[in-house]
């Protein structure tokens, strides 16, 4: 198979596979060595046309539009894994944590059902499931579902409840940071209900996979000055050499 006619079958796999993919499954599936797939990603990437990220590659999609939750947690799995360990190791025993809607957030949920002596307070039904069985504490904030984003509680009634509540420590996902340290996201009300969770937390700690660097959606959330910590899966202080006086990146 020619190189070009190789990268329109990554495109047509990408499309059929909630727009993520693993080089290991391209290369199951093209019969081609693991160097082919990654000069085809390199080529597909510089066209504009994916982003490479750990493990794999997504397809290029608009930033101002919003992924379901179930498409968003089957992307850049082992790297959410990797930041949902770091993330785990800073929450101490009788903590009350918030946790965003973000798919990120969910996975470290599942680092926290073995906790015990926790308080979660968090917007994301799927995290209150995922912690129903465990001793961990849970309450939910309220308000109501958002019609972009099945998983997600939203509105006046969730931004009064993380206004009631006093966090250790906040963890939060968003969309893309660009370069500058802008932090954005592609859901306004979403975003007014972290500010709600910004204000009453006492160390904010950005939890975001490497694809998303160099990256603008539609809604600023923040600065990245404005957070205590960034956590990713791979070494941030070299993209964000500029912030590391400022803030934690682990």
């Amino acid at each position: 198979m020619l190189n070009r006619e190789r990268e329109m079958e990554i495109i047509t796999i990408l499309e059929g596979t909630n727009g993520f993919v693993t080089v290991k499954r391209l290369c199951d599936m093209l019969f081609a060595s693991e160097s082919s797939i990654r000069r085809d990603l390199k080529s597909l990437e510089a066209r504009g046309l994916i982003k490479r990220s750990y493990g794999g590659a997504t397809l290029k999609t608009n930033n101002s539009s919003i992924v379901t939750f179930n498409n968003r947690t089957r992307q850049n799995i082992r790297a959410k894994q990797m930041i949902a360990a770091k993330a785990a190791a800073m929450i101490k025993d009788g903590d009350i944590v918030f946790l965003d809607q973000s798919s990120t957030s969910f996975y470290l949920a599942n680092e926290l059902v073995n906790r015990k002596s926790l308080t979660v307070v968090t917007n994301n039904i799927e995290i209150m499931m995922r912690l129903s069985n465990s001793a961990v504490k849970i309450i939910s904030s309220g308000g109501y579902l958002s019609d972009e984003n099945r998983n997600c509680l939203i509105g006046g009634d969730a931004q009064a409840t993380f206004g009631k509540v006093f966090a250790n420590v906040m963890f939060f996902s968003v969309k893309a940071i660009s370069e500058d340290g802008t932090v954005t996201d592609c859901s306004r009300e979403e975003i007014i209900v972290r500010e709600a969770m910004f204000k009453n937390a006492e160390k904010k700690v950005l939890l975001c996979d490497s694809s998303k660097f160099g990256e603008r959606a539609a809604y600023k959330q923040c600065d990245l000055a404005d957070v205590d910590c960034l956590i990713s899966e791979e070494d941030s202080v070299a993209y964000f050499a500029a912030f590391k006086d400022k803030l934690e990146l682990l």
